[in-house]
């Protein structure tokens, strides 16, 4: 039979080694970039991608099994999102299929298009969508064979600053909050999160309300922090079993495989200066990037491991998604990477880095096997066995009693221990069964909570409903609010609140706003003061929507929706006096914002020129006013002012004739000044003369004082010389008479008189001289 074949085919590939697929994809500018006038700065010729360094043109080539250019869409080698899945995501869906654990994740720097590629938007539908679709597409396709039953489980949770949150609970028990969830390691099936929400699956509209749910989970917390990048690492888990009825020596036995479909789409790494993030945004970049490099720790040893052969530490724990990707790198699992990349000039350096670590993870070696139930396989060993036995036993029969005796007892040991493993096989249906009968009881039960917050699992294509609106696309169009037949209340989300439409943020008022549907015809009706814009304007009474005149609804300034009503679409459909209507084209949350922008702008102008005009009616008539006021104060001022101008003439006659006689009094003293002045050079000339006289008086007299010093000291010298002159005389007179020669005779007296004439004569010189000098004999 098909399922022999298939079985004996898939028993040669029950373990393989597989290296991880590597896949690097370049986005186009954004609208940043395109701003910035940026230049590409990355070229892909078939596997090859090469990246040229702007600042020192230095080109930098990398090999990669794929490289997907989606830089433009006109190129001829242009990599949409279906070849991208079909390069990487058929092969993986193919070998779950056939048993094994696989797994796909994402990588690169924050706003490279990682969201983009794993869950894509509206026709653009990424990874995720496609694979889930094609998932049940092919189960369909195997099903009409009536030989394998499916049964599908999914689970989907993020991990945010180190911590795993849930995304499929919306509301925590008891109204406490959701608590993080631990990561466990069992010793077969590896690291799982303990306590995480499992939900059977059974369609693909089904996985598609179930991702719709957790993406408004990270949408919210998204909204919260106000910032539209990824700030965690999601991953979106399928299990899907598969038990093929198998026939051995014709009785049907069950083999049962079970595959783990891991999508991941981690969040985006980031330089803090480039990202200028400050305060919690830091320390979420913080944590990104801790794990992230991690992650490159984990691949750079898992790489060494591969080329040296050689047993190495593996830093799994270091970080929770480590530690969840501990089977999918390294492990059991046919793993594939995609690299996301920005082409601009700008993020080189954020390129080359996401390069080099794709780089690394190419030569990363899994160990790969098929994922069999143990109890499936036991049955069927021991049902060959127990075949096994029975030829023996027949052979044995006719010779030893005591062997068939044995080979009895083996039979009857193997039968009891068959018997066992297919009651545990029964029961473990049976938990099956219960386990999907309460996943349907908590589908049913959530989901009237869940249109809440507006996750609608099925569309009534008769009820009006509001659409979200978000400038993120990936967020746009996620939340269906469904405006059932009479009042729908909107106001803010409360712990305690009754409200059919809840909504967070500080500009939603408790009591919004109420939306009647009655017999069709839908209006809303703002409560107080609240914010509500039609279109773009603001609204103060009840207003009807429709399909396409009032079709944009915002509430309190940032909530955008829009509103589509069914029966108003299949009316404008039918053909009416031989036209229809044709639509202008797709409106998204820029058309809303701008029409919001253009009605504020009309509003503001309006209410600009109406308060211009109403001031310029004020202007006048306080102008009117103040000149009034200013005419009876320029009177009154006036009469002041003539009066004060008399009194001050007064005061300038008075003031002039004093000012004459202080002139006359001037002159006179001018005049007496001239006077004293002349007298005064006058004096001065005496002055001047007398000094002079002095002066000379004093050179004549100090004249006359050398002249007689002179004269003195010629007299004293004449003296001396007389004086020396007589005494020798005397001398030889002395000595004549004592020798008795007396034949000489000298005129003693007149030489005495001759000497008294001339002392008298030194005395007087010096009594003139001032000096007390006395000359004697």
């Amino acid at each position: 039979t098909l399922a022999e074949s298939s079985s004996t085919e898939k028993d040669v590939f029950k373990v393989e080694n597989s290296k991880v697929i590597v896949a690097v994809r370049v986005r186009p500018f954004s609208n940043r970039e395109k701003n910035e006038n940026s230049l590409p700065v990355i070229s892909m010729s078939g596997s090859e991608t090469a990246v040229r360094n702007p600042a020192t043109n230095q080109v930098y080539s990398f090999s990669y099994d794929f490289s997907f250019w989606s830089f433009d869409k006109r190129h001829p080698n242009f990599a949409s999102q279906a070849i991208i899945y079909k390069t990487l995501a058929v092969p993986l869906l193919e070998r779950a299929f056939e048993g094994y654990n696989t797994c796909l994740f994402a990588y690169g720097q924050t706003g490279s298009g990682k969201s983009y590629t794993m869950m894509g938007f509206d026709e653009d539908r990424g990874i995720i969508p496609r694979l889930c679709e094609d998932l049940f597409t092919q189960i369909a396709q195997i099903d009409k064979q009536q030989v394998i039953l499916y049964h599908l489980e999914m689970s989907f949770f993020e991990v945010y600053n180190e911590k795993i949150h849930d995304l499929l609970v919306f509301k925590a028990e008891s109204g406490q909050k959701k608590q993080p969830l631990r990561v466990r390691e069992h010793p077969v099936l590896g690291p799982y999160v303990e306590g995480l929400t499992v939900n059977v699956v059974s369609s693909y509209s089904d996985i598609q309300s179930w991702l719709e749910l957790g993406n408004k989970q990270r949408a919210t917390a998204a909204t919260v922090m106000n910032d539209k990048s990824s700030r965690s690492h999601s991953v979106f888990t399928l299990v899907m079993t598969q038990t093929k009825v198998e026939f051995v020596n014709e009785e049907q036995c069950d083999r049962s495989l079970t595959s783990h479909i891991n999508l991941i789409d981690l969040a985006g790494s980031e330089c803090c200066s480039t990202a200028q993030t400050t305060g919690e945004r830091l320390k979420e970049g913080v944590s990104i990037n801790k794990s992230l490099l991690t992650l490159g720790k984990v691949i750079s040893a898992l790489s060494k491991q591969s080329r040296n052969g050689k047993k190495t530490f593996i830093p799994y724990r270091e970080s929770v998604l480590t530690w969840l990707l501990k089977e999918s790198l390294g492990g059991n699992s046919q793993t594939a990477m995609i690299a996301t990349v920005s082409p601009a000039a700008s993020s080189t350096e954020e390129t080359l880095s996401t390069l080099r670590y794709a780089k690394q993870a190419c030569s990363i070696i899994n160990t790969a096997k098929v994922n069999e139930d143990v109890n499936a396989k036991l049955i069927r060993e021991l049902k060959a066995e127990i075949e096994k036995l029975k030829a023996a036993q027949k052979s044995a029969l006719n010779t030893d009693p005591e062997k068939y005796r044995r080979y009895l007892q083996e039979i009857t040991s193997l039968r009891v221990k068959l018997h066992q493993q297919e009651r545990d096989m029964a029961e473990m249906q049976r938990a099956w069964k219960e386990k999907f009968e309460q996943a349907e009881k908590r589908k049913l039960e959530d989901i009237k909570e869940l249109q809440v917050p507006g996750i609608a699992f099925k569309m009534d294509n008769h009820l009006p409903n509001l659409v979200n609106l978000n400038e993120d696309p990936q967020l746009s169009e996620v939340l269906l609010y469904m405006i059932k037949e009479g009042e729908t209340t909107v106001g803010r989300y409360t712990p305690n609140s009754k409200h059919d439409i809840q909504l967070s943020g500080v500009l939603i008022a408790d009591d919004h706003c109420v939306i009647k549907n009655t017999a069709g015809k839908v209006s809303i009706i703002p409560l107080r003061e609240a914010k509500i814009y039609v279109n773009g304007k603001c609204i103060l009474e009840p207003t009807v929507l429709h399909h396409v005149s009032n079709r944009f609804v915002i509430l309190g300034g940032d909530h955008y929706f829009r509103f589509n009503h069914p029966v108003e679409v299949q009316k404008v459909k039918r053909p009416s006096c031989g036209t229809t209507f044709l639509h202008d084209g797709p409106k998204d949350f820029e058309f809303a914002k701008n029409e919001l922008l253009i009605a504020q702008r009309t509003q503001l102008e309006s209410e600009i020129e109406e308060a211009r005009l109403k001031a310029k009616e004020e202007m006048m008539q306080s102008v009117q006013i103040a000149k009034e006021m200013v005419q009876q104060e320029l009177t009154s001022q006036k009469e002041a002012y003539e009066s004060k101008i008399k009194s001050l003439e007064a005061e300038v006659r008075e003031e002039s004739r004093k000012k004459q006689i202080q002139e006359l009094n001037n002159q006179k003293a001018a005049t007496k000044i001239q006077e004293l002045e002349k007298a005064k050079q006058n004096l001065e000339l005496e002055l001047n003369f007398n000094k002079k006289r002095l002066e000379m008086e004093t050179l004549a007299t100090k004249q006359a004082l050398e002249d007689h010093t002179i004269r003195h000291a010629k007299i004293l010298e004449a003296l001396e010389a007389e004086k020396q002159k007589i005494a020798e005389e005397i001398h030889t007179l002395q000595k004549n008479r004592g020798s008795g020669n007396k034949t000489m005779t000298i005129p003693l007296n007149w030489n005495s008189l001759k000497l008294s004439v001339m002392i008298k004569e030194a005395n007087a010189i010096s009594n003139e001289l001032g000096k007390n000098t006395v000359f004697s004999r």
